[in-house]
C-alpha cells in the first residue's frame, strides 16, 4: 500500500509506567482502609465523597428530560434490547448422551453481581448507560450497580441519570476513576464488592481493572476510539471525512484510518476533512488527533484487507460496492458497518449493536460487550454405574501415565463397585 498520510505521535507521552503505580497505590488504600480511603482519595482527585444516587433523583431526571431527548433514548434502549435479547436467544441449556449412561452437559449461568463503569470526563454519556446496562439485564444479572464519576456541579450531568431512571436502575454510586474500580472489586463501606466489572474508562480506569482481574472478572481493557474505514470508487468523500471526524472528535488519542482503491477519493476526503474542521464545534480536539492519530492509503481490496487484519480495528467500515460479501476478507474487528449509509456512530448510539468494544488489536482474541460476557458456560456430567465401570479402566491408564494414583483409584473403585 501507499500511504498519503501518516500519524505524527512523536509528541505522544508513555505515561505506562506512572500510571501503574499511582493506580496501585489507590487500589491497595482502599483494599486495607475501604471507606475511609475511598472516600479520603475521591475528595483529593474529585472533590466529592462518594454517595449513591437516589432512584428519584433518576426518575426526576427522566421527568425533566426534554421530549426529544427522551424519545431518542426509548428507541435507542429499544433497539439495543432487541439486539441483545435475540442474543440471550442462542444460549439452549443442552445435554448430549455421549454413550448409554454417559451424559455430558452445560448450563449458560449469569454472574451474580456487576459494575458497569460509566464514564464522565470530556461529555456526559447516556449512551454508555444503555450499553452497559441493558446486556447485564437480558443476562438476567440479579445486581447492577453502577459507578460513575461527579459532574461539575458534584453530581452526574442529567441526562446521565436520566438513561438510568428509564432502565429503572437500583444501584448507582457518584464514584471515578479507579478508585470507583477499587471499591466495586474490595468493597467500601456501603459499596459491596461485584463478581464483574465492564464499561469503558480513562488509563487510570483501565488500569485499575487489568490490577483487580482475577479478583473480578472484566470485560476488557478499552483503550482510545478506533475506526477504520475500507473505501472504493463508490464511496461519498463527504461520508467518509464525517465518519472519521466523528471518531477523532472522542479524545486527542483517538484513530481514524481511510484505506482506499483509488487516490482520488482518498485527495477528496482529505479535502472534506479540512473543511469540516473549519467550523467543526469540536475542532479543538478533532484536529488535534487528525494531525496525530490519521492515517490514509491507497491499496488493492485484498492488500487493504491483510493490513486491516493486522490492525483489528475496534470498528471498520466497508464502503465498497459489495459490503457484505467483502467482509469475508476480513477476520478481526469489534464491529463491523457495512455500506455507504452504516455510520458508526449509529451503532454508538442508537442502532442496537453495543458500542463497547476491543481496542488496541484485541479483537485478534476477543469480542465486544454482549450478553454473553455476563454468561459463565457451566458444564455437568452424569454417569450411571454401568458407564463408570466402563470407562474406569481407560481413565485409570491415563491417570497412571501421569503418576497420579489417587485419580487411579478413584475411577478404579467405580468398576469393583
Amino acid at each position: 500500500m501507499r500511504f498519503l498520510k501518516r500519524p505524527d505521535d512523536t509528541k505522544a507521552e508513555d505515561l505506562t509506567r506512572e500510571v501503574q503505580s499511582k493506580v496501585n497505590d489507590i487500589l491497595t488504600q482502599i483494599k486495607e482502609n475501604g471507606w475511609e480511603a475511598l472516600s479520603k482519595i475521591s475528595k483529593s482527585l474529585d472533590g466529592i465523597t462518594p454517595f449513591r444516587i437516589d432512584p428519584e433523583d433518576m426518575a426526576k431526571a427522566w421527568d425533566d428530560l426534554p421530549s426529544n431527548l427522551k424519545e431518542a433514548l426509548k428507541v435507542a434502549g429499544k433497539n439495543i434490547r432487541a439486539f441483545h435479547r435475540a442474543q440471550r436467544n442462542i444460549f439452549k441449556n443442552f445435554e448430549c448422551d455421549i454413550a448409554e449412561g454417559q451424559i455430558a452437559g452445560m448450563r449458560f449461568v449469569p454472574v451474580k453481581s456487576t459494575a458497569v463503569y460509566v464514564p464522565g470526563g470530556r461529555y456526559p454519556l447516556p449512551s454508555s448507560v444503555l450499553m452497559g446496562v441493558i446486556p447485564a439485564q437480558e443476562a438476567g444479572v440479579e445486581r447492577i450497580v453502577i459507578v460513575t464519576p461527579p459532574g461539575k456541579e458534584g453530581s452526574p450531568n442529567p441526562v446521565t441519570l436520566a438513561a438510568m431512571g428509564l432502565l429503572d436502575v437500583k444501584e448507582a454510586w457518584v464514584v471515578g476513576g479507579a478508585q470507583a474500580i477499587a471499591a466495586v472489586a474490595f468493597g467500601a463501606g456501603d459499596i459491596k464488592r461485584v463478581d464483574f466489572i465492564v464499561g469503558p474508562g480513562n488509563a487510570f480506569v483501565t488500569e485499575a481493572k487489568r490490577q483487580v482481574f482475577g479478583v473480578v472478572g472484566i470485560d476488557g481493557l478499552a483503550g482510545p476510539s478506533e475506526v477504520l474505514i475500507v473505501a472504493d470508487e463508490s464511496a461519498n468523500p463527504k461520508f467518509l471525512a464525517a465518519d472519521m471526524l466523528a471518531q477523532l472528535e472522542h479524545d486527542p488519542s483517538a484513530k481514524a484510518m481511510l484505506l482506499v482503491t483509488e487516490e482520488m477519493l482518498a485527495i477528496k476526503a482529505i479535502g472534506e476533512v479540512r473543511h469540516f474542521l473549519s467550523d467543526l464545534k469540536t475542532a479543538s480536539v478533532a484536529s488535534l488527533s487528525w494531525e496525530k492519530g490519521a492515517t490514509v492509503a491507497v491499496g488493492s481490496l485484498e492488500e487493504i484487507a491483510d493490513f486491516a487484519n493486522g490492525i483489528a480495528p475496534e470498528h471498520l467500515e466497508l464502503v465498497i460496492k459489495e459490503p457484505t460479501s467483502g467482509l469475508e476478507l476480513f477476520s478481526s474487528y469489534g464491529a463491523a458497518f457495512l455500506g455507504q449509509h452504516s455510520a458508526v456512530p449509529f451503532g454508538d448510539y442508537i442502532a442496537g449493536t453495543n458500542h463497547v468494544l476491543p481496542t488496541g488489536g484485541s479483537a485478534k482474541f476477543q469480542g465486544g460487550l454482549w450478553v454473553g460476557t455476563f454468561l459463565r458456560p457451566m458444564q455437568h456430567l452424569y454417569l450411571s454405574q454401568k458407564a463408570a465401570s466402563d470407562l474406569a479402566l481407560h481413565g485409570a491408564t491415563i491417570a497412571g501415565a501421569e503418576g497420579l494414583s489417587a485419580h487411579d483409584t478413584a475411577m478404579r473403585l467405580r468398576r469393583d463397585f
